[in-house]
């Protein structure tokens, strides 16, 4: 059969076609509250002006309602879903009213489960399979390829596989490839809990004027993010490879609780030309764990972010590599990060922490940065999303708070412990009370997406759904980081080899503002040892660490135990003074003024 469109033609239900000519002004429709969707050989096609030949199909089908959630919850905002698969969970069936066979190829398809399935599209915001209900479902040795703009990622609309509700999901040995600007492949929200195994998920963000207009500022690039976890749901990675070029991998974002998310021997790239970003993202209240995996990230191979006084992020037996930094956190609240087991190399810091307050438990880990700096401890230069630009503070200094207590770790300081290392490389503290990032161009963020909360007016209760909260991450009581802190850096069977000081940081030559045109610019800082004003350093050594001094360091606070060692490199020697008065290097505690130099 073949049909030519020049007007709208309302097609009432599943029509077959061998050849469809749509005529420019011509347009297909569904009756009120359904939609068509068209599949060309088995492959999903937006409904286009132009000719199509082959086993053509229009189906009818209704769209899925999708209540408000994410981060969608703060605008009240429901979107209607086009599947190519609804499964009731709770009632072990497919809503065959909600779904569309002729997206399926292959397989078989049940209410249990799909095994051996092919589903492909390149259809705008069209997603694969959706799951519901409150019971268990398995998707396993299927392939999904899908392709085109998604219209909003933070609800899952046009991704590849997607659980809400209360379902227990499976995903195991399939292959997952959704390109496209901010469509996710794997969505996991609600009450949802999912386990993917043995899956190769994969995307790649193309080329777009589109950048996230919106997280410019934290250094991101490209236009999509790999998978998904929001609300109350959890998951957990096994023995998978999880790659891309956008500006993500593993995102967690709008979560109402304390959630999930493990990864388990799992390969994490995110690498070209253009990328720039995060291996897994820990926000909220959250917990991330990496166990036995290799991340190859270009940016962040962990962003942490953590808020609450809950956020736990775990790098546990992990290989950690890239061409930028290896853990970044701003705006970090009381978080506690513990790495373990794992080793480091990057090509700048290891360790990058600005505008945040977190504890760092580094054991028995090796790190090896590129720039030579293993903590970079520094000003935020992030004025949130709704910042359009940073202005570099040239010129100033900062200015002594005699309030401030330089030989004390208060609640927002930052803690380093680190346990059973060797560690050649510097740490530095260059905060200050300066605050540049307060002084940004504020204004016109979201241009492009309909999730934009947070920067906005605050929404009021009475707009969310009945028994839905505000995520606490839009409603907790700010506290503001963007001071200086000190840094409490604890040695415990542990020797470093480098400079432990206080410091001043220096943008590139020629730098006077940041913005999305050269975003890469932000955190890109060199640090060098200067005198403390308002940015304290701790030094505490037990008996069988030691602190070889490669350069002049000005800290605070030096701890000795009995049998700990601060000397210089072979052939030098350690001179410290106290307050200007030379002092021997014995076990006690020390505080004031204190320089330590190598001669």
């Amino acid at each position: 059969m073949k049909k030519e469109v020049t007007r709208t033609w309302i097609v009432e239900k599943t029509t077959r076609l061998s050849e469809l000519m749509i005529q420019e002004g011509g347009s297909i429709a569904a009756p009120e509250g359904k939609f068509v969707y068209m599949t060309v050989d088995g492959v999903g096609r937006d409904i286009l002006p132009g000719r199509y030949r082959g086993e053509i199909v229009l189906s009818v089908a209704e769209t899925y309602h999708m209540t408000p959630h994410s981060l969608l919850r703060m605008t009240n905002r429901s979107k209607e879903f086009r599947n190519a698969l609804v499964v009731d969970t709770s009632e072990g069936k497919v809503v065959d009213e909600k779904s569309v066979p002729a997206a399926i190829q292959g397989g078989t398809i049940s209410g249990k489960e799909v095994d051996g399935a092919y589903i492909a599209s390149s259809a705008e915001s069209f997603n694969g399979i959706l799951a519901i209900g409150s019971g268990s479902y398995t998707v396993k040795n299927t392939r999904i390829e899908m392709e085109g703009f998604g219209e909003n990622d933070f609800v899952g609309m046009g991704s590849g596989i997607e659980a809400i509700d209360k379902v227990d999901l499976t995903i195991e040995d399939c292959d997952i490839q959704v390109n496209g600007v901010t469509r996710t492949s794997v969505h996991v929200g609600g009450d949802s809990h999912v386990l993917v195994k043995n899956t190769r998920i994969q995307n790649t963000s193309p080329d777009s004027d589109w950048l996230g207009d919106f997280s410019w500022a934290c250094g991101f690039t490209g236009t999509n993010r790999l998978c998904q976890l929001t609300d109350n749901g959890s998951v957990r990675y096994e023995n998978c490879h999880l790659k891309t070029n956008g500006w993500g991998i593993l995102s967690i974002d709008g979560t109402l609780k304390h959630n999930d998310m493990v990864i388990k021997d799992s390969r994490l790239e995110l690498s070209g030309p253009r990328a720039h970003g995060y291996g897994a993202f820990c926000i909220g209240g959250n917990h991330v764990r990496m166990e036995g995996c290799d991340v190859r990230v270009n940016g962040y191979p962990l962003l942490l972010r953590g808020m609450e006084d809950q956020g736990r992020a775990e790098i546990i037996d992990t290989r950690i590599s890239g061409r930028r930094f290896g853990v970044m956190a701003m705006g970090d609240t009381h978080s506690v990060l513990t790495i373990e087991g794992s080793s480091f190399r990057t090509d700048k810091s290891t360790l990058v922490f600005k505008g945040s307050a977190t504890e760092i438990n580094v054991k028995n880990t090796e790190m090896v940065p590129g720039n030579g700096v293993i903590m970079q401890l520094m000003d935020n230069d992030e004025g949130g999303m709704n910042a359009q630009d940073f202005h570099v503070p040239l010129g100033e200094t900062d200015v002594p708070d005699s309030s401030h207590d330089l030989t004390a770790v208060g609640n927002d300081d930052i803690r380093l412990n680190l346990t059973d290392c060797t560690l050649t490389g510097d740490f530095y503290n260059s905060t200050s009370n300066i605050r540049a990032n307060k002084r940004s161009t504020m204004g016109g963020m979201g241009k492009f997406h309909d999730a934009v909360i947070g920067v906005m007016a605050p929404p009021t209760m009475a707009a969310l759904p009945e028994g839905e909260e505000i995520p606490a991450e839009f409603t907790m009581e700010k506290v503001d980081l963007d001071v200086a802190k000190n840094l409490a850096v604890t040695l415990r069977s542990t020797s470093i080899t480098g400079v432990i000081s206080s410091a001043a940081q220096k943008y590139r030559d020629g730098l006077t503002l940041i913005d999305e045109s050269n975003r890469l610019e932000m955190s890109n800082i060199t640090q060098t040892a200067a005198p403390t004003v308002n940015n304290g350093v701790i030094v505490c050594l037990d008996a069988k660490s030691k602190w070889t001094v490669t350069g002049t360091s000005y800290i605070t606070k030096l701890v000795l135990a009995s049998g700990a060692a601060v000397t210089g490199p072979e052939g030098q020697r350690v001179w410290m003074s106290v307050d200007g008065v030379e002092t021997n290097i014995a076990p006690g505690t020390y505080t004031g003024r204190i320089i330590l130099r190598v001669s």
